[in-house]
């Protein structure tokens, strides 16, 4: 599991699996972690969704990609200003 702030200025906060499958997203509002969705994929391939279907600037637009950058749990949990429990988060890998 990997701890991967996503955005230039706006940072977010996700965890996602070693193989680049499954990611959660901390929603500060909630102080939860919800589905990230293809959010990290859409970035690594900067995924244009405002381009039609067809379109060869739908992906590799460097407008869309933002900085990712792995970062310790040490430093994820200064991010959200709490401690993570590591047990919950691995559970939300197992549904």
């Amino acid at each position: 599991m990997k701890y991967l702030l996503l955005g230039d200025d706006y940072k977010k906060l996700f965890i996602e699996d070693d193989k680049q499958f499954i990611s959660f997203r901390y929603d500060a509002n909630k102080e939860q972690w919800v589905p990230g969705g293809t959010e990290l994929f859409d970035n690594r391939v900067g995924f244009d969704a405002s381009e039609p279907e067809g379109s060869p600037y739908r992906f590799g637009s460097l407008s869309c990609m933002k900085d990712i950058v792995e970062i310790t749990k040490e430093d994820a949990e200064i991010f959200i200003g709490k401690s993570i429990d590591e047990k919950k988060v691995l559970q939300l890998f197992d549904c």
